[in-house]
C-alpha cells in the first residue's frame, strides 16, 4: 500500500485550498528550485543550514512559528524525556510533541541510515505521531512506525508531489491530525478492498472450477482446480497491466465489447476463445490498427495443452471479468493483497476436493492450518530482510571502505580519485548482483518481494551516488531483471502458491514493453526437505540439481566461459577511461560547450551499461556452495500429522530430528545445510525450540552461530495461536553473545524496536543436561540454578518413568471407526479388562482423587498400553498441564489401581528412595522455580506443560533414608490434611446442591470457604438462588462455622507446605538472599 492508499490520498488532496497550494508551490520553487541555492545547500555542513532549512521550508512555506517567537509550534534542539539526547527539531502543539525532526547534510544520501536515531527520539515522546528526516535535498515522512514512509526530492518536486508534501506537513494539517486520519482511512480502505476483491475473486475461482469440471469431464477435478488457478493468474495480470499502462487501457472491456458485437452480428465465438487469443498476443506479441500488445511472455502465457482446449461458459467469464475489471488496480489494489488472497485460497483446494468426494470438512483444519501456512506481516519481513541482506551489504561497504559522504560533486577532484570512487560503486554493484537469497517455503512470496524491494532500493542508492559524484541527473539502472534471475530463489510444496509467488514478482517488476522474466529456474515447486522420489514422489527436491547456478556448474561450461573471457579485448575499460577523462576536461575547460560535456557523460553511462550486458555472468562456472541468505516463515506442523514414510525419511536424513518435533525445526537444519559459510539464516518460527528437550540437537547445531532472538507478542498471526520468535543465525561463525529483543506476550507492535535490544552470554546457556536458550535468565537466576545442580543426581538415575496410555494409534492398525468411536472407552466397567481411568483433574498437589467417570479396556490392543506397574504400584503421578496462580507442578501420590492416558506420567523410584521424599521435592517451591527458569517460557500464561524429558533432569539430593523419613512424614500430613479439606469442602457443596437443586457448581462455589458470606450469597444469586430472609441468619451461622473449619485445615496445609519448602532450601544450601529471589520469582 505504501504510506497511503492512493484513492484515499486523492480524496484529501481534492479538499486542499488549490489557490493556497499554487501560491506556496511558486514560493517553494523560487527557493528550493533555484540551482544556485541548491549548489550552496549541497556545499553546506549540517549545522550551517539546520535552522535555515526549518525557516525556509517549515516557516515560510508550511506555516509554522519558530521558537523563540511567542506561541511557537516549531523548535530546534528538542530534548528527550528519558535522557539528554536531542532531536534536531520538533513540532510542538499545545505543549505536546507531535513530530520529531532529524536533519543531516546532503552528504548523507541514504536517509534510512538515520531512521533508528529519529525513531529513538520519537519513542522518548509518548504522544509523538510523526517522524521527519531530511538531508536538505530529500525529505522522508513517517507516521507511527518505520515500516512505510513517503519520500520527497525537494530539489526536483513536481506540483502534484508538492501538494502531497503540503497535505502531510503544513501546520494546519498536522494540527488537525490529517496525515494520521489519511493513514487510518487507508488501512481501513485497504481492508475493505481486500475483502471485497477476495470475495469476488473467490467466487470467480469457485464458479470457474465448477464450470470447468462440468463441461470438461475428460480431466479430473484436481487438475482443473490447478488450471483454474493459472487462468486466474492470467486474468489478474490483465487487470493489473491495463491499469498500470503495460497494456492498452480497458483491454478487458474491449475484449468483452468485441465479443458482444460479434454476438449481435450472429457470429458465434466463445468468449473464452477471445481471451485465449489475447493471451496468445501476450505470449508472442501483436500489432494491430487499434492497439499493440507487447510479448510479455515469462511463461505465464505460453501454450498450455489443457487451458487451450477446455470449454468455459460465456456468461460466467463475462460476468466475472466485468466485475473484477471494475477495480482500479493502479490506485486501489496493492500487489501485497495477493498474499492475503493466497492465504485464503489454499483452504479452498481441500474444501473443493471434499465437496467432490461428498465429504464434510472441518474448516478449522483446512489446508492452511494443516500446512502450517500463516501470512507474515510486513514489519516482520522487512526486519528479517534488513537484518540479513542488510547486514551483508553493510559489511561489504565496510570492507570496501565505502563512505557515502565522499560522493559529492567536486569539479576540482582528480580523475584518479573519481575513478577509484566509481570503481568502488561498480565493485559493490557487481557484488550485489551475485547475492543469492532463498526462501525454502516461499508461499506467495512475501519474503522474496521484500528482498526484491530492498535490492532495488540499494541499486537506486548506487545510481544516486554515481549521479552526485559525476554531477549529472540520476539515471535509474534497469536492474529488476538481474535481481529476479540472479538474486532471488524460492521453493514451495504447493503449486498454487508457487504460481502466485511468480505472479507477485512479475507484477512488482513489470514495465511497459519489457518481457517478463522466466522465473522457472528460480521459483520452483517441490518438497524442500525430501529428495527421495520414493517418499515425496514428483515433489522430491534435489537442491544442487535444481539450483546449479547456486551450488555449481559443469566443468565444460567453466572452460567455455574462461576461453571467451580470455579472447575479449578490454574495450570497455578503455571507453570508460577515455570518457571519464573527456568528461573531466569538459568540466574544467570553459570553452567547451555544455553539449560536449553532456555527450561525454552519456558515453560513460553507455559504457557502464555495455559492461553490464556484455560482462560474463560471474556466478556461472564458479562453485558458490550455497545461498548467502536463507529467510522465511517455515510451516508449523506437528510431525505426527505427517505420513509415516515421510516421518521415517526425515528422521533418517536429519540429525536434529528426535522425539516429538515440529516440522519448522527440520527447515532450520535444511536452511543451515544450504547456507554458504558466513551466510545468514533468519526465520520466524515457534518458540518451542528455546527450551523443549525435543530440540536439544537443533540448539546444539545452531548455538555457536546464533546471533539474535526476538521474542514476539502473541498476536503476530491473528488466526494462529502460536508463540513466535525471530531467529538470526550466522553460518560458520562462533558468536559469544546473543542479542535479545523481548516483548511481553500482550504487547501490540507495528515494528521491531531496536532500543529494546539487550544481550546475554551464551555460556550461561550450557547446562549439565545440554544447551537451553534461556532468554529470560539473568546472572542471579543462573547462579541459583547452578547451585541447585551442584552435588546432585538426575531424577532419571534413581527412578523409572512411564508416559500415560496411548489408547489409539493409526500406525498400530486402528481403523478410523475405532478411533472416532473410542471403542476402548466406556462409562461403566463392562468386564475385568476395563480399568478405572482418571483425568488431569484427579491429580492435585499430593493427593490423587479417586472419583471415576470412565473406564478403559486395558490390553495389548491399545496403541501403547505401558507397563501396568505404573497404574498399580505406589507411585507419583505428574499432571502434564502446569497451572494455578502462579503456575506450578501438580504431583500426587497413589497406591490405588488407577489408569491414565497422556494427561500425565508416572514415576516409581528405586528402593533406596522414599517415594514421598520425592513427592515433597517435586511439589516444593524450589523445584518449581528450577523447572520454570530452566525449562519454561516464563511469559506464557496458559497451557504450560511439564515434559517427562525435563522431569528426568530434575536435580535430586541423595540423603540417608532416615533423613528422607522427615520429608515422608510431612508428605503424609499433606495427604491427610488435603483429604480432610476435600471432604469438608465436598460435604458443604453437596448440602447446597441438594438444598438449592444445583447440578453443577462454578469454580468460586467449589472453593466456597475462600469467600466472605456476602460473596457466597452473591455467587448463589448468579445461580438464581435467593435465600428467604428468615433463613439468612441460620445460613450465615452454618456457612461461617463450616468455613472456619475448612480455613483451619487450609492454614495447617499452608504451614506444612512452608515447612517442607524451608527444609528443601536447607537441603540445597540456599542463603536467605537466594531464597528471597526464588520466592520473588
Amino acid at each position: 500500500m505504501g504510506l497511503f492508499q492512493k484513492s484515499v490520498l486523492q480524496k484529501y488532496l481534492k479538499q486542499l485550498d488549490s489557490d493556497l497550494a499554487e501560491t506556496k508551490y511558486k514560493e517553494f520553487k523560487t527557493y528550493f528550485g533555484n540551482s544556485a541555492i541548491q549548489e550552496n545547500i549541497r556545499n553546506s555542513k549540517e549545522e550551517q543550514f539546520q535552522e535555515g532549512f526549518l525557516r525556509e521550508l517549515f516557516v515560510k512555506i508550511l506555516g509554522y512559528t519558530l521558537n523563540p517567537n511567542p506561541s511557537f509550534n516549531l523548535t530546534t534542539e528538542y530534548k528527550n524525556i528519558k535522557d539528554s539526547k536531542k532531536a534536531d527539531g520538533a513540532i510542538v502543539i499545545s505543549e505536546v510533541v507531535k513530530a520529531v525532526i532529524e536533519l543531516k547534510g546532503t552528504g548523507t544520501t541514504d536517509l534510512g541510515r538515520i531512521e533508528a536515531q529519529a525513531f529513538g527520539y520519537k519513542n522518548n515522546q509518548p504522544d509523538c505521531v510523526y517522524v521527519i528526516t531530511s538531508n536538505f535535498e530529500k525529505l522522508r515522512f513517517y507516521i507511527d512506525n518505520a515500516i512505510e514512509f513517503i519520500e520527497f526530492n525537494l530539489f526536483n518536486l513536481s506540483k502534484s508531489d508538492f501538494e502531497t508534501l503540503f497535505l502531510c506537513l503544513a501546520y494546519d494539517q498536522i494540527a488537525k491530525g490529517i496525515p494520521k486520519k489519511i493513514k487510518d482511512e487507508s488501512v481501513s480502505q485497504e481492508d475493505l478492498i481486500t475483502k471485497s476483491l477476495y470475495s469476488n475473486y473467490s467466487l470467480f475461482k469457485r464458479e470457474l472450477h465448477q464450470n470447468l469440471v462440468s463441461l470438461n469431464p475428460q480431466y479430473d477435478a484436481l487438475t482443473l482446480f490447478r488450471k483454474s488457478q493459472k487462468l486466474l493468474d492470467r486474468f489478474l495480470f490483465l487487470f493489473f497491466a491495463e491499469d498500470r499502462q503495460l497494456l492498452p487501457p480497458n483491454s478487458v472491456r474491449l475484449v468483452l465489447t468485441d465479443w458482444k458485437d460479434l454476438q449481435e452480428r450472429d457470429v458465434e465465438v466463445p468468449l473464452y476463445d477471445r481471451f485465449k487469443k489475447y493471451f496468445g498476443y501476450l505470449n508472442t506479441g501483436f500489432k494491430g490498427k487499434r492497439y499493440d500488445v507487447f510479448a510479455y511472455n515469462g511463461g505465464l502465457f505460453k501454450a498450455d495443452e489443457i487451458l487451450d482446449t477446455v470449454v468455459i461458459d460465456d456468461n460466467l467469464v463475462y460476468k466475472h471479468a466485468l466485475k473484477l475489471s471494475e477495480y482500479d488496480f493502479a490506485s486501489e489494489v496493492d500487489v501485497n493483497i495477493l498474499g492475503h488472497i493466497f492465504e485464503n485460497s489454499l483452504n479452498e483446494l481441500e474444501e473443493i476436493q471434499a465437496q467432490f468426494d461428498g465429504k464434510e470438512i472441518d474448516k478449522t483444519k483446512t489446508k492452511r492450518k494443516k500446512d502450517g501456512v500463516f501470512y507474515t506481516p510486513k514489519y516482520i519481513t522487512k526486519y528479517i530482510v534488513e537484518n540479513t541482506v542488510g547486514r551483508l551489504c553493510a559489511e561489504k561497504k565496510a570492507e570496501l571502505q565505502f563512505n557515502e559522504e565522499d560522493y559529492t560533486t567536486d569539479k576540482k577532484r582528480q580523475i584518479k580519485t573519481k575513478q577509484a570512487l566509481l570503481d568502488k560503486l561498480k565493485t559493490y554493484q557487481n557484488w550485489l548482483l551475485q547475492l543469492t537469497i532463498c526462501d525454502p517455503a516461499c508461499g506467495s512470496g512475501a519474503f522474496l518481494n521484500q528482498a526484491l524491494d530492498f535490492l532495488i532500493a540499494e541499486h537506486r542508492y548506487i545510481d544516486e551516488l554515481q549521479a552526485k559524484l559525476l554531477g549529472v541527473p540520476m539515471i535509474l539502472s534497469d536492474v529488476e531483471k538481474g535481481i529476479l534471475e540472479n538474486n532471488l530463489f524460492g521453493v514451495d510444496l504447493n503449486e498454487e502458491s508457487v504460481e502466485i509467488a511468480k505472479l507477485s514478482l512479475w507484477l512488482r517488476t513489470a514495465q511497459p514493453n519489457r518481457k517478463l522474466n522466466d522465473l522457472s529456474n528460480n521459483i520452483k515447486c517441490g518438497n524442500s526437505l525430501i529428495s527421495d522420489p520414493a517418499v515425496a514422489g514428483d515433489k522430491a527436491f534435489d537442491w544442487e540439481r535444481e539450483f546449479p547456478q547456486v551450488f555449481g556448474h559443469e566443468k565444460e561450461i567453466i572452460k567455455t566461459t574462461e576461453a571467451r573471457k580470455d579472447e575479449r579485448p578490454d574495450y570497455i575499460k578503455l571507453i570508460k577511461e577515455k570518457s571519464l577523462e573527456a568528461q573531466s576536461k569538459a568540466e574544467q575547460a570553459l570553452a567547451l560547450s555544455k553539449e560536449a560535456a553532456d555527450i561525454s557523460k552519456k558515453v560513460y553511462e553507455y559504457a557502464e551499461k555495455l559492461e553490464k550486458v556484455s560482462e560474463l555472468d560471474s556466478i556461472y562456472g564458479i562453485r558458490k556452495g550455497g545461498f548467502d541468505v536463507v529467510i522465511g516463515n517455515p510451516p508449523y506442523v506437528d510431525i505426527k500429522a505427517l505420513p509415516n514414510e515421510m516421518v521415517v525419511s526425515l528422521f533418517k536424513n536429519y540429525t536434529t530430528a528426535e522425539n516429538r518435533i515440529n516440522l519448522y525445526s527440520i527447515f532450520i537444519e535444511k536452511a543451515v545445510s544450504i547456507l554458504k559459510p558466513e551466510g545468514f539464516l533468519s526465520f520466524i518460527n515457534p518458540n518451542s525450540m528455546l527450551l523443549n528437550s525435543s530440540y536439544q540437537k537443533l540448539r546444539t547445531l545452531i548455538a555457536d552461530g546464533l546471533k539474535e532472538i526476538v521474542k514476539l507478542p502473541d498476536d503476530v498471526f491473528p488466526d494462529a495461536k502460536v508463540e513466535t520468535i525471530i531467529l538470526l543465525f550466522r553460518n560458520g561463525k562462533r558468536i559469544e553473545n546473543v542479542d535479545l529483543i523481548l516483548y511481553d506476550r500482550t504487547d501490540k507492535i507495528q515494528f521491531i524496536n531496536n532500543e529494546l535490544r539487550s544481550n546475554i552470554i551464551k555460556q550461561d546457556w550450557n547446562t549439565k543436561q545440554g544447551i537451553v536458550f534461556s532468554i529470560y535468565s539473568n546472572k542471579q537466576h543462573q547462579a541459583i540454578l547452578e547451585k541447585i545442580e551442584t552435588n546432585v543426581i538426575s531424577l532419571s538415575e534413581i527412578a523409572e518413568f512411564s508416559l500415560g496410555i496411548t489408547p489409539y494409534d493409526k500406525y498400530r492398525g486402528h481403523s478410523k471407526e475405532i478411533i472416532e468411536n473410542r471403542k476402548f472407552h466406556s462409562s461403566s466397567k463392562i468386564d475385568e479388562t476395563f480399568k478405572p481411568l482418571i483425568t488431569g483433574e484427579n491429580i492435585t498437589r499430593y493427593l490423587t482423587l479417586t472419583h471415576i467417570n470412565e473406564y478403559i479396556k486395558y490390553g495389548s490392543w491399545l496403541g501403547a498400553m505401558r507397563d501396568e506397574r505404573f497404574f498399580t504400584q505406589p507411585r507419583i503421578l505428574i499432571r502434564q498441564i502446569v497451572s494455578g496462580n502462579p503456575p506450578r507442578i501438580y504431583a500426587s501420590y497413589s497406591d490405588t489401581d488407577l489408569y491414565f492416558t497422556q494427561i500425565g506420567f508416572g514415576i516409581i523410584p528405586n528402593e533406596s528412595i522414599d517415594v514421598k521424599y520425592l513427592l515433597c521435592l517435586i511439589n516444593s517451591t524450589l523445584i518449581n522455580y528450577y523447572h520454570k527458569y530452566r525449562f519454561l517460557d516464563i511469559e506464557k500464561d496458559l497451557f504450560q506443560k511439564i515434559l517427562i524429558a525435563n522431569c528426568k533432569q530434575f536435580p535430586i539430593k541423595l540423603i540417608e533414608i532416615e533423613r528422607q523419613k522427615y520429608f515422608a512424614e510431612l508428605a503424609d500430613q499433606m495427604l491427610s490434611l488435603t483429604k480432610q479439606l476435600l471432604e469438608t469442602s465436598r460435604r458443604f457443596q453437596r448440602t447446597i446442591q441438594r438444598k438449592f437443586d444445583l447440578e453443577d457448581l462454578p469454580g468460586k462455589l467449589q472453593n466456597w470457604y475462600l469467600l466472605t458470606y456476602k460473596e457466597f450469597i452473591g455467587e448463589l444469586g448468579k445461580k438464581k438462588v435467593k435465600l428467604p430472609l428468615k433463613e439468612e441468619a441460620e445460613w450465615e451461622d452454618y456457612f461461617l462455622q463450616e468455613a472456619k473449619m475448612a480455613l483451619e485445615i487450609k492454614a495447617a496445609i499452608d504451614l506444612t507446605d512452608r515447612e517442607i519448602d524451608l527444609m528443601v532450601y536447607q537441603l540445597y544450601e540456599l542463603t536467605e538472599d537466594e531464597i528471597r529471589i526464588v520466592e520473588g520469582a
